[in-house]
């Protein structure tokens, strides 16, 4: 079946500085432990990572040695630099962003080693502040997690980057020698001398006790892996460490634990990157004592960086107000629905059938945009095989690169879209992830409510505005405007019925004109 497409949309990312998908940007990032380029794709709000490699050139390890990038780290780095380039020419990127952090900032031969890559890449790199560091990490989180509010702190191999985030903006930043590399160096990889070290540096930010009962956001590789270990010991049902969240209690516990290993090869099976696996009892060390300090409410882990700040940084305040999650479903239906447009038609028309609904979550507006989510992807899965249509989108949901969603969302929107595809789609996750029964009821009650507009419209714009489906004190009726009578029929009663039990209401069909407002 052709796709129907609309400019709207279009011209809407045009105007929002879209990156075309045959001109990707491209994201250098010369860290202390890796070297990684990472190609973009989609709107600049919702970057779409199209390529991501990354090398572990270890230049930290270098530069705290001897102070000088040099030997192995050197030349690992020089064969990145060409590779990178290879690769970016492939992907047509022509606009690469190169920056370095704390390594090649220390560096007393930063400048010739600068010079050297940037006549291999082609382009300028621009060596970050540690103050530049700090924003471009909070930036980062700020573009995935709208609202956040709390601290947000950036582990590398050379350095701690701590920043002081709210309504959109970073207050207060700092830059701390704590990185993994430095740490072990530093400390002769003594357990006793490392808390010294990371106690006295974190004394010297007086302003992290105002993240007291706030959010941590750790961001960082290792803190990421360090959540991956946590995920598998705890049976965690669903593989998305963006917006994992850890109560705080529970992040100490876990913490402590790791930081008193001994033998880190008895992370083997639990952290999915060996190069990582080392400096897991540092990070672990590092977190503790980092929470002790600020005494957050929960740790959750971001996904952005550095990287994403970058992005973030450029973008005009207008934009940095959109919501992430609904312009990346806007992306998604553009690319994989019939109609980019039908999915606005069935938010305006399922809008009249929840104002009284209570979701355990979060307040109306929280549902409501939850809603215009699952509208905008509810067709996404069309091209699978009708028998996994729902599995499909069950599985796109719970595993999309989203932003602003939370992992519980995730499992309502997924459980809400298999109903779209399937009238009986039992699902459970358990745990911290296990839906209330009210939330069960509704989502059943989203999902079958989009599957009867699917029916009345063959997923395609033109027919739901001549239909009207509103939820009353005891029934909820179905209008049909004479003018499309021939869209009723026993699948119709059937799957409104469907809906109306979830609703705890009784079905009803009127075949008449639509009052209009």
């Amino acid at each position: 079946m052709a796709r129907v497409r609309t400019e709207k949309f279009a011209d809407a990312l045009h105007k929002l500085g879209a990156l075309r998908p045959d001109s990707p940007l491209g994201v250098l990032d010369i860290g202390s432990n890796s070297v990684r380029l990472v190609g973009y794709s989609g709107s600049a709000r919702t970057p779409l990572p199209i390529y991501n490699e990354r090398a572990f050139c270890r230049l930290g390890e270098a530069v705290s040695a001897t102070g000088r990038i040099e030997g192995e780290p050197y030349e690992l780095a020089i064969m990145t630099f060409r590779r990178f380039r290879a690769i970016a020419e492939r992907l047509g990127i022509d606009n690469l962003a190169a920056f370095a952090t704390a390594a090649v900032r220390e560096a007393e031969n930063r400048d010739a080693f600068v010079a050297e890559a940037e006549e291999i890449l082609g382009h300028k790199i621009r060596v970050l502040s540690g103050k530049e560091e700090a924003k471009y990490s909070a930036d980062g989180v700020m573009l995935a997690i709208p609202g956040a509010n709390g601290i947000v702190a950036d582990l590398g191999g050379g350095s701690l980057e701590l920043a002081r985030v709210k309504n959109g903006e970073t207050q207060r930043w700092a830059t701390l020698p704590l990185g993994i590399l430095a740490l072990r160096e530093y400390s002769k990889n003594n357990r006793a001398a490392m808390i010294e070290i990371i106690e006295a540096a974190l004394e010297k930010v007086k302003w992290l006790k105002n993240g007291r009962e706030l959010p941590l956001y750790i961001v960082g590789g290792t803190w990421r892996n360090l959540a991956k270990v946590h995920m598998a010991r705890t049976g965690y049902p669903l593989e998305v460490l963006h917006q994992y969240e850890i109560a705080s209690s529970e992040a100490v516990q876990f913490s402590e634990k790791i930081s008193a290993l001994k033998n880190w090869q008895a992370l083997k099976l639990e952290a999915s990157s060996s190069n990582r696996r080392a400096g897991l009892p540092t990070a672990a060390l590092v977190l503790t004592e980092l929470m002790a300090r600020a005494e957050p409410s929960r740790v959750i882990v971001s996904a952005n960086a550095v990287r994403e700040g970058v992005l973030y940084s450029i973008l005009e305040p207008k934009y940095r107000a959109l919501d992430p999650l609904l312009l990346a479903c806007e992306e998604m239906a553009e690319r994989l629905c019939k109609s980019a447009s039908y999915g606005h038609e069935l938010a305006e028309w399922s809008s009249k059938i929840f104002k009284k609904s209570k979701w355990s979550m979060g307040g109306a507006g929280a549902f409501s945009r939850l809603r215009e989510a699952g509208c905008l992807l509810s067709d996404v899965a069309w091209a699978s095989h009708p028998s996994w249509r729902a599995e499909t989108i069950r599985q796109m949901v719970l595993t999309a690169p989203f932003s602003g969603i939370r992992h519980i969302e995730r499992v309502f929107l997924a459980f809400a879209l298999s109903y779209r595809h399937e009238g009986n789609v039992p699902q459970s996750f358990g745990g911290a992830l296990e839906l209330s029964k009210s939330d069960q009821c509704l989502a059943r009650a989203m999902g079958l409510s989009f599957r009867l507009a699917h029916s009345l419209s063959a997923s395609l714009p033109g027919a739901l505005p001549m239909t009207q489906l509103r939820a009353g004190r005891k029934f909820l009726t179905l209008t049909i405007d004479p003018s499309r009578a021939e869209l009723f029929g026993p699948i119709i009663s059937k799957r409104l019925a469907a809906v109306a039990v979830e609703l705890d209401l009784l079905a009803r069909v009127e075949i008449k004109p639509l009052k209009t407002a």
